[in-house]
């Protein structure tokens, strides 16, 4: 992690519940913004940011919207928290970089996107397992460049480790935390949506499920969840778990296949004979044989964001995109049949 101060944007972090809000953070610091307050519940969490961010100052919620220096606000708080507070920032004249979830309601997200309309500020939710991985932007560059001919499948399986007992009292209770679909689930959506150039409104869910198949001693907590994604030509299979092993050298086996009419576009991590994990590889096999893609973009979603934040471009993504990739995983939640019988 970087920790270097400049004369760029100032940010205001409200919530420091998830590991991810250092990766933000971090990207967002590297790019030349400057940490300026923070807001968060006493915790390891909080402690860690403080000694790391040392220019961030403790403050409550108020006094970091309220701060002229702050012009974003960045949220890594309960899930269920955070649209409350990006409707706050953004009527107080911030713009937002949520971790996903951004909305763990239909209720939450309208009231995001009325806000958004009314205020015009920007609201950006980062699904990091695209936006953080070369291996697979390339992908989804790949895919969308016809390379494997016009794609009918994408496949997406993220088990996560799941580290139960690490995790805090909110992580359980599926109102507070949205649901494994919603959460998890919100990387796949987003990949499908990338990888085929689909619109989130030609995008339907066809089937869902969730359930718990390991984690007897939590009740309601969701360790298991699939999806269907139906779009003009194409489907989607996606499945998310809290089930990876922890002999695996890595936070999860993530995997993602996208089938073409001309060949397969593979990503996934490399286990070396030594047992550690390498960074996810690309490859590709078509009509002509196997290929390791060796390409791979940089990681440019913080300059992406700050060059859209001074412009109001749409580098990073456009602006109805965190809303699409929202109401499909709110679909497919509302959709949710239990897992097994």
């Amino acid at each position: 992690m970087t920790n270097s101060v400049t004369n760029g944007v100032g940010i205001g972090v409200v919530g420091i519940e998830h590991l991810h809000v250092f990766e933000l953070v971090d990207g967002l610091v590297s790019a030349g913004c400057r940490p300026v307050a923070h807001a968060a519940d006493p915790g390891p969490l909080t402690d860690a940011y403080a000694a790391w961010q040392t220019t961030s100052t403790a403050r409550d919620l108020d006094g970091v919207l309220a701060d002229p220096d702050v012009q974003l606000v960045v949220l890594a708080g309960v899930p269920a928290e955070r649209a409350a507070v990006a409707q706050a920032a953004m009527v107080a004249g911030k713009d937002v970089l949520s971790d996903k979830p951004g909305a763990t309601t239909t209720a939450q997200l309208d009231e995001v996107r009325r806000v958004v309309a009314a205020t015009g500020r920007r609201w950006w939710v980062l699904f990091s397992e695209r936006f953080g991985s070369p291996a697979v932007m390339e992908a989804v560059r790949l895919a969308r460049s016809g390379r494997v001919g016009r794609v009918v499948h994408v496949q997406g399986a993220a088990p996560h480790r799941g580290s139960l007992e690490l995790r805090p009292a909110w992580f359980f209770d599926r109102r507070r935390a949205g649901g494994i679909l919603v959460d998890l689930g919100s990387h796949q959506v987003d990949q499908f949506l990338a990888v085929t150039g689909a619109a989130g409104a030609d995008t339907r869910i066809v089937a869902a499920s969730a359930g718990n198949v390991r984690s007897s001693e939590h009740p309601g907590f969701e360790d298991i969840g699939e999806m269907v994604l139906a779009a003009d030509g194409v489907r989607g299979h996606h499945r998310v778990d809290y089930l990876e092993p922890d002999g695996f050298p890595a936070w999860g086996d993530v995997r993602l296949v996208v089938t073409g009419t001309d060949g397969r576009i593979e990503v996934r991590i490399p286990v070396a004979d030594t047992g550690a994990a390498g960074p996810a590889e690309v490859w590709v096999t078509d009509h002509d044989g196997v290929h390791r893609h060796d390409a791979a973009p940089a990681v440019t979603w913080p300059a992406d964001l700050l060059a859209d934040l001074a412009d109001g471009g749409e580098r990073l993504m456009t602006r109805g995109h965190p809303f699409e990739v929202t109401d499909l995983t709110l679909d497919a939640a509302a959709a949710a049949v239990p897992w097994g019988p």
